[in-house]
């Protein structure tokens, strides 16, 4: 039974969501014309009347004969698989919210964003196993439900294992899905799981990273607890060597992903990430 709160509160994202869609501009038509869609295709030089949101600076600075811009293939009928991690390392948050509970939102705003644009919208709950699935569809009903179990999901493991969500993709015929994986990517090497799936399909990174796992200072001695392997430490927060160690944590990761091929969107203000989000989307997909 699902409660009143629980109801409220899928509506009060949903009203959000809408609001903040309205805002930028994107509909549920798409442009034939100008559409485009999360499968890169290639990079070109950039012709008059190209969208300049889709310039490829990097690329641009290489090449200095002409802008180069990032051209996709567009996809009439879009599929997206959103897949929550829901393990014991989400559990952690030093403001008033956890990141799981903020990552719930970031995939209630995905579910809700596709279900405005009319794409088909599944979902995946995932730990060191896969603990739920929805197949993707299209519909008003179909999404609530999605969003309702984000919410009231209570989790089985406590582990992460991404590589187990990666062969449960293979192993569905997920081929068409765009995967958009919200997690915080604290797991053993996932590389093996990644490159299965990035030669098949579209793997799109979203992270959400809590301001104190990026400083911990200022705390002195405090017992720490993994939650994930319940060993307990006492830590001196205000150790350099920490420090550095949280710093290279984020960084590897965004250099692993980087190497993968995967595209990483990584969220930091638990109180604008909707916007950014947002701001994603419209990037990556135009509509009239």
């Amino acid at each position: 039974m699902i409660s009143q709160k629980l109801i409220s509160q899928v509506k009060e994202l949903e009203l959000h969501v809408q609001r903040l869609l309205s805002s930028s501009g994107i509909g549920a038509t798409r442009s034939k014309q100008r559409g485009f869609g999360f499968e890169f295709d290639q990079l070109r030089s950039y012709q008059y009347g190209d969208d300049v949101r889709l310039i490829d600076w990097k690329s641009s600075a290489r090449n200095t004969q002409s802008l180069m811009i990032r051209q996709y293939l567009e996809e009439k009928n879009r599929e997206f698989m959103i897949c929550l991690d829901v393990s014991a390392s989400t559990f952690f948050g030093s403001g008033k919210h956890s990141k799981q509970e903020i990552m719930q939102q970031i995939a209630g705003v995905l579910a809700l964003a596709g279900s405005w644009t009319g794409d088909k919208v599944g979902l995946v709950l995932f730990s060191d196993i896969v603990e739920l699935h929805i197949p993707a569809a299209k519909g008003k009903h179909h999404v609530h439900r999605i969003v309702e179990t984000i919410f009231s999901h209570k989790p089985q493991n406590i582990k992460t294992d991404i590589n187990a969500l990666c062969d449960f993709v293979i192993n569905h015929g997920m081929k068409k899905a765009n995967l958009l994986v919200v997690s915080d990517f604290i797991a053993p090497d996932f590389s093996k799981g990644v490159k299965k799936i990035m030669s098949k399909q579209n793997f799109i990174a979203i992270s959400f990273i809590d301001p104190k796992e990026k400083d911990l200072s200022n705390f002195g001695y405090v017992w720490t607890h993994d939650l994930e392997t319940g060993n307990q430490a006492l830590v001196n927060m205000n150790n350099s060597k920490l420090s550095k160690s949280l710093e290279s944590r984020i960084k590897d990761q965004k250099l692993l992903l980087r190497n993968l091929g995967v595209e990483e969107i990584v969220l930091h203000d638990p109180k604008n990430f909707m916007h950014d989000l947002i701001s994603f989307f419209k990037k990556r997909m135009i509509y009239t």
